[in-house]
């Protein structure tokens, strides 16, 4: 892969994640500008993730009849539309309507540039390439969610819509016309017969939907809770997405020497730990130093499932790469849609304990499957 075209894919990774995080952050000022209730508002979330698992398994199909180029210029100028959208809605049903659009051609971003990192580099080197992007986008993450807590919410999806037009204004001219057309077929029925990749996805399903059942009403319960401010919610955003930054590129490197699933493990682990803190330290201003755990939790958690999605049999590979976008955000949309109806019937602190609770069980359940990786040793 030329490193023009890497960086067309990194700068896609960098304009999805920016505002993807901030909006968690940026619910109660969203909610007190359009005079909207916080669940209400909280639908940004969900509009968002639910249409983006879903359209995230058409990349994979498209790119059986169309070039990777064509595909992602498509996309970028689309998503740049609806992002603008959001940044000029009059009121909360507007920017609904971008969220959608965000979801649906954000969705392409992910699947295909794991395409390409899956066929163009070779086995060893692809955890560390995987680790790169995704820490990019926490880099990405963490600058969304730093201004969100000093400028104005609507700037906040301003910046996208600029960066996904330069994008591709860029790609037009610098990306690699990378054509994968009938190189192998498409059937994601085919990959969900295979043991090994069922079971990937099982994990992958339910990790998302109890990380975002927390994470997207976690600026929420700041407000509530502890009354934080603007600026203090985006506060303990910044911490775990700067965790989370050094975490991925770490995260890489250990899976590829120590394994992608004990890392995955370890992950959830760590995340069901900064639950649990938040009950123990009942003091406001420790929120700001166990947030690490919550970042790096996520970010091994991701970077291992990840690093094993791209080392699973070729035949498998684009299917596979559309399903985890799809799988993610899915569950990650539902996961937000039940944990508003589990807060609103039991409390915050009831449905976060439960779900700490139920993280931990599966941090211990992924850690005994060693079979998983030495399966993967040897493919």
């Amino acid at each position: 892969m030329d490193k023009k075209s890497f960086f067309i894919l990194a700068a896609t990774f960098f304009t999805l994640s920016f505002s993807v995080a901030a909006t968690a952050a940026l619910i109660p000022s969203i909610a007190s500008h359009f005079g909207e209730s916080l669940l209400q508002s909280g639908k940004l979330i969900w509009i968002y993730m639910l249409p983006y698992g879903l359209c995230a398994l058409i990349w994979s199909p498209l790119s059986r009849k169309f070039s990777i180029k064509k595909i992602l210029l498509t996309a970028l100028f689309l998503f740049s539309l609806f992002a603008f959208i959001v940044g000029v809605a009059p009121n909360l049903n507007f920017a609904f309507l971008g969220r959608l659009g965000m979801g649906m051609f954000g969705s392409c971003f992910v699947p295909i540039s794991l395409i390409i990192v899956g066929k163009e580099l070779p086995l060893e080197t692809k955890p560390k390439y995987v680790g790169f992007l995704f820490s990019l986008s926490f880099v990405s993450s963490l600058l969304g969610v730093f201004f969100s807590g000093i400028l104005p919410w609507r700037i906040i999806y301003f910046i996208p819509s600029f960066l996904a037009l330069a994008t591709f204004i860029v790609s037009i001219y610098f990306l690699k016309d990378f054509d994968y057309k009938g190189t192998f077929k498409i059937s994601y029925y085919d990959t969900f017969k295979d043991r090994k990749a069922i079971k990937l996805f099982i994990f992958i399903f339910i990790g998302s939907f109890f990380y975002h059942s927390i994470q997207q009403w976690l600026g929420v319960y700041l407000f509530k809770q502890h009354s934080f401010n603007q600026f203090l919610i985006s506060s303990v955003f910044t911490i775990s997405a700067l965790t989370a930054i050094f975490s991925e590129s770490i995260g890489g490197f250990l899976a590829s020497r120590f394994g992608a699933l004990k890392i995955a493990s370890l992950g959830l682990l760590s995340m069901s730990l900064f639950i649990f803190l938040l009950f123990i330290f009942r003091v406001p201003q420790l929120i700001f130093f166990i947030a690490v755990f919550w970042g790096l939790g996520w970010a091994f958690n991701h970077v291992g499932l990840s690093s094993i999605l791209t080392s699973l049999p070729d035949k498998f590979l684009r299917d596979a790469s559309s399903l985890n976008s799809s799988l993610r955000f899915l569950s990650g949309g539902m996961g937000v849609y039940l944990g508003g109806k589990s807060i609103s019937l039991w409390g915050f602190n009831r449905h976060f304990l439960i779900t700490a609770i139920l993280i931990f069980t599966l941090g211990l359940i992924l850690k005994k499957q060693l079979a998983l990786v030495k399966e993967e040793k040897h493919d």
